[in-house]
């Protein structure tokens, strides 16, 4: 659930995106998972649903800890930036920097799981530099502390 005030726009990322409808300081709470607003599938309900449901689920899903989860409010928008103003850390989504009011808010799409709604990212050349911070992150999903998009 998104827990600032935000607003749906076209984006010129990619189609929609989400926007703030409010000054952001750095390291506000974006987003958390809410029991009952949110919804959690595990592998087996996610296989046993429809194919369209399953291909809407993939281009708005997020994989966190080996379940599936699906957002009802328009997080699912955010769209993929290599420079995201937003992270992952300890639950929630926080903000990486300070946010304008009327600024697109981004994820970065690679620190996520790429099977699905991210899979459209094409992989990158890596330096030796680079596979140090991959082999961080790695550490960080096994650990529990890194949201995988799907």
């Amino acid at each position: 659930m998104l827990l600032i005030k935000t607003y749906v726009d076209r984006s010129p990322i990619h189609g929609l995106g989400v926007f703030a409808d409010e000054f952001i300081p750095k390291g506000t709470k974006v987003w958390r998972f809410v029991e009952g607003f949110d919804r959690c599938y595990s592998p087996k309900e996610y296989a046993r649903l429809p194919k369209a449901a399953k291909r809407y689920i993939q281009m708005h899903g997020y994989r966190v800890d080996g379940e599936i989860l699906l957002t009802v409010d328009h997080d699912h928008h955010i769209n993929h930036s290599d420079h995201a103003n937003t992270h992952w850390a300890r639950g929630h989504i926080v903000a990486s920097r300070d946010i304008p009011k009327g600024a697109e808010i981004t994820n970065n799409y690679r620190l996520f799981d790429r099977c699905l709604c991210a899979a459209f990212l094409k992989k990158k050349k890596r330096k030796a530099a680079s596979r140090d911070r991959i082999a961080a992150v790695d550490r960080n999903r096994r650990a529990g502390d890194e949201v995988r998009r799907l």
